[in-house]
């Protein structure tokens, strides 16, 4: 006999919503049961109170528990004990608790309110019990039934409607309109569908009592759902991919797991034990917060865990940074969030740090910070006497890992023809790159800085390269020599200033030739240049070997896989190679020629995570290929690390060529004649954000320490080199002092050498407007609903010529903490069969990738200032559309404003003349 069928002497009760006694009627008296009953619920509305705190706080730990479990599943790369794992789970368990007693007060109130409502006396004397929910009820069932089907017509109808007004109403207004109308009538249809359902099902129900159940009808209505979910996945398997399916199942897994153990707690929990429950899980809340907003951030691999693998824990922790950030500098006081005097928006971790002023600006290390920069001249070495004026031949291959070669050690015979050129070469064994990115690691080379150090201009995709700017090419020539460079691609003529100090620039004009055509163009040129009785730079740039390999269905020589494919290509590049060797020894221009070998980065197999490059640090994309064969200078392998732009002041002390200015880079002749390397010497690399790829990210080398910092996450990891060349065990938590020591280094050297265009809190503070713009091209106040408005745009010119940038500024007010990381899809439109550059365009993350609307305050009013390239090669007279679409993911934003809604804004027009 169930609980509910139990009766006891007096008025018989049914149980409420919050466990009070309600009188049941027209209920037979009995004598008690002889048998001790199970405790009650609590009664009144302390006692369901009580119950629902702790339910709330349980479903918070039930939820830190599976969202640690999900994390540890899916981690890479962080390497967590099970110590860190419980760290992890209390640290989430702790920062959700609050949550969870909200979520239980809320409800306990709701349900307050309900029980004292007229409108639900119905609702509180129908038993709930998870028993009663399988009774037949026809009259419940038909109801429900009609309900369900209006609420799927009515969200089906509309969806489509939406869908018809926002793209075959070209006119706003009428859009609205015609959608209100509709809206109406979808209204009373519905009604009409739910009553016509209810009258339909109600004599079936009766005449099939046994399925005529809510419960049957719950677990109906589930099943259709979960297939109708599997069936979309199915059709449209990139859903998985544009959207976590965990976060996905969040929210409904929440509910359902609330009630499951409300109806626990109810059921099975009396008044005092509940209460007492809920007292401690209230305390241990407050306790378990209070602990972790003061050590959270003690242990890295914990944070890492918390805030990149799992689903809630970043979201959770952006609340809390934010309520803990008094000054508003961007760093909170607690929460890991490092700022020593949150009452100084000028001290904060990555400061600069003055010394003398007795302030610790940069929260490291008492006041100043140990200088970094180093700039210098080169650290120029005699060069050999046989060297007078040499010619330097610079040939780069992009994306070769220097591992993949056999002089490097590697098995597979990928490279006889540089194999061959290395055992006549200086080889240095350890190269980083200052960027895993070409148009940030190339820039690099030839200015002998940093990319941070570098002056951009501010266009997306493909940021030019400023006038300030010195190149060694440009020294060069001002020295009389002839500068001609042959690119292996059309990729970087989108660069404007990229070929700066080069008098002529061979541009093959697609983006992938043939692979012999570089180097056919290459000895042609050499021919030209020895030729002219005058020194001379030529640099040779060979693409093949980036991805995607094998573009032309070339077959691979060692198999299927993706890196079978990239050995094959490199066995192509270095057949063209040779063939440019050999042809300079053939003209006998060898003797007095400095040929440098080097690619810009490596490329990535998924020893992370991910492959190719430009998305992280680690040394399979860092590492770099460098050897230099120079006249009188004997073959040798240089061990240890050296930076990838030492190129630079390395080819003028050969050519004795003065700086044009200081320059981090150290000239590599002495240690290529004998020389040591500096073992204390720092060298950096980093991932610049440019809104097409946003990645964030600094590394520190020093001897055989690195420490990679995600600046924009605030983790980092530490490596040491000599026992983990592979980068497989993270020890920044076992090797605190070294860690702490090596990010105090790091953020100095951001603070004191970055450019402030470059640095990420100038950009972003130079983002944020004191009040909406009084002046614009237009006013949209377009509502992206529960997240921001596009208050309007500025588009102050409207006719260009090839060549000429577009700039526009668009103006969004923050409307509420956004969880997604939105996509801004600015797009150039043309007309109808019209043949718009695919490069043409500004896809991006906001602000440069430096704000990501995960990131932006309720309340911000910012500027998003894009500017586009006009391809050179555009056809033209045309007039084109400029368009803007939000995506989520890989999803449209609708949008709506007063006159209607959609999802792409048409931000204006502009002439091409």
């Amino acid at each position: 006999m169930s609980d509910e069928d139990r009766t006891t002497e007096g008025p018989p009760t049914t149980q409420g919503a919050l466990g009070q006694d309600v009188p049941a009627e027209d209920a037979p008296v009995t004598a008690p049961a002889p048998a001790a009953r199970r405790p009650t619920p609590p009664a009144g509305p302390f006692g369901s109170l009580a119950r629902h705190v702790a339910v709330g706080a349980s479903v918070a730990a039930v939820l830190a528990a599976t969202d640690v479990s999900v994390g540890a599943a899916r981690a890479n790369a962080v390497g967590l004990s099970w110590t860190d794992r419980l760290v992890a789970l209390a640290n989430t368990a702790s920062m959700l608790a609050p949550a969870g007693v909200l979520s239980g007060v809320s409800v306990a109130l709701l349900l307050l309110v309900a029980a004292q409502t007229p409108w639900f006396e119905g609702w509180r004397r129908t038993p709930h019990g998870p028993k009663a929910l399988f009774r037949p009820n026809p009259e419940a069932f038909a109801s429900a039934l009609g309900i369900c089907v209006a609420v799927f017509g009515y969200a089906t109808a509309t969806s489509r409607a939406m869908r018809h007004f926002a793209t075959r109403y070209h006119d706003p207004q009428l859009a609205s309109w015609a959608m209100s109308a509709f809206s109406l009538a979808l209204v009373v249809s519905v009604v009409f569908l739910a009553a016509t359902v209810r009258v339909i099902a109600l004599p079936i129900a009766r005449r099939l009592p046994r399925v005529a159940s809510l419960g049957l009808l719950a677990l109906f209505v589930l099943a259709g759902a979960s297939a109708a979910l599997l069936g979309l996945v199915a059709r449209a398997p990139m859903l998985l991919r544009a959207y976590d399916p965990v976060m996905l199942a969040y929210a409904p897994g929440v509910c359902l797991l609330y009630g499951l153990l409300a109806l626990v707690f109810g059921r099975y929990f009396a008044e005092r034990p509940t209460r007492r429950l809920a007292l401690f899980l209230l305390g241990l809340s407050i306790a378990g917060l209070t602990w972790t907003g003061a050590t959270y951030g003690d242990r890295n691999r914990v944070r890492a865990a918390v805030e990149h693998e799992s689903v809630i824990g970043r979201p959770l922790l952006r609340v809390y940074l934010a309520l803990t950030d008094r000054d508003g500098d961007g760093h909170a006081f607690a929460f890991g969030g490092g700022d020593c005097d949150d009452g100084d928006p000028d001290v904060h971790p990555g400061a600069l740090d003055n010394p003398g002023d007795g302030i610790d600006a940069d929260c490291f290390d008492g006041d100043g910070s140990r200088e970094v920069a180093d700039f210098g001249t080169g650290h120029y070495a005699p060069r050999p006497s046989h060297i007078v004026r040499p010619n330097i031949l610079l040939i780069s291959v992009d994306a070769l890992r220097p591992d993949h070669l056999g002089c490097y050690g590697y098995e597979r015979p990928t490279s006889p023809n540089i194999d061959e050129f290395c055992a006549q070469a200086v080889r240095f064994d350890r190269v980083i790159a200052q960027s895993s990115r070409s148009i940030r690691s190339i820039p690099a080379v030839f200015t002998g800085r940093y990319p941070s150090q570098v002056a951009y201009g501010s266009e997306y995709l493909w940021p030019s390269l400023r006038r300030e700017n010195q190149t060694f090419s440009e020294a060069l020539r001002a020295r009389g020599y002839r500068t001609v460079v042959t690119m292996g691609t059309d990729y970087f003529t989108r660069v404007d200033g990229f070929f700066q100090g080069f008098e002529e620039a061979n541009q093959i004009p697609v983006y992938r030739p043939a692979r012999a055509r570089p180097v056919d163009e290459s000895i042609r040129q050499l021919d030209t240049l020895i030729e002219s009785n005058r020194p001379w730079l030529l640099w040779t740039h060979l693409f093949n070997v980036h991805e995607r390999y094998l573009w032309d269905r070339t077959p691979s020589r060692f198999g299927r896989e993706l890196v079978d494919e990239y050995d094959t290509e490199i066995v192509l590049a270095d057949e063209q190679v040779g063939r440019l060797l050999a042809h300079l020894s053939e003209r006998g221009a060898a003797d007095n020629t400095v040929v440098v070998f080097m690619s810009d980065h490596g490329e990535a197999f998924s020893e992370h995570g991910h492959t190719g490059h430009s998305q992280a640090l680690y040394n399979e994309e860092v590492y770099a290929t460098l050897m230099i064969r120079a006249p009188s200078v004997a073959p040798r392998v240089v061990e240890g690390p050296v930076a990838l732009f030492d190129v630079m002041p390395t080819i003028l002390n050969l050519a004795g060529v003065p700086l044009p200015e200081p320059v981090p880079a150290r000239s590599l002749v002495g240690p290529m004649t004998g020389a040591p390397l500096d073992p204390e010497r720092l060298i950096f690399t980093e991932l610049m954000p440019d809104g097409l790829y946003p990645y964030d990210q600094k590394a520190i080398y020093r001897g055989n320490q690195k420490l990679i910092y995600w600046t924009r996450e605030g983790t980092y990891q530490l490596f040491d080199l000599a026992t983990d060349p592979h980068e497989q065990h993270d020890l920044s938590d076992e090797r605190r002092d070294e860690a702490r020591e090596l990010l105090g280094l790091l953020r100095a050297w951001i603070a004191q050498t970055h450019l402030p265009q470059n640095r990420t809190e100038d950009i972003v503070t130079e983002a944020r407007l004191a009040a909406e713009p009084a002046n614009m091209t237009a006013r949209l106040d377009a509502q992206f609903p529960g997240m921001f408005t596009l208050l309007g745009y500025d588009l102050p010119e409207t006719t260009f010529r090839p060549g000429e940038r577009i700039a526009v500024d668009f103006f969004y007010r923050v409307d509420a903490s956004i969880t997604k990381d939105l996509f801004f899809y600015v797009n150039i439109e043309g007309p109808a069969g019209y043949p718009v550059p695919p490069h043409f365009h500004a896809h991006h993350y906001p602000i440069h990738g430096r704000y990501r609307t995960t990131d932006w305050r309720p309340g911000e009013i910012l500027r998003d200032s894009v500017q586009m390239v006009i391809p050179r090669d555009i056809r033209h007279p045309v007039e084109l559309r400029v368009t803007l679409t939000v995506l989520d993911a890989q999803f449209p934003v609708e949008y709506r404003t007063p006159t209607g809604a959609g999802v792409t804004i048409e931000v204006g027009r502009v002439q091409i003349r």
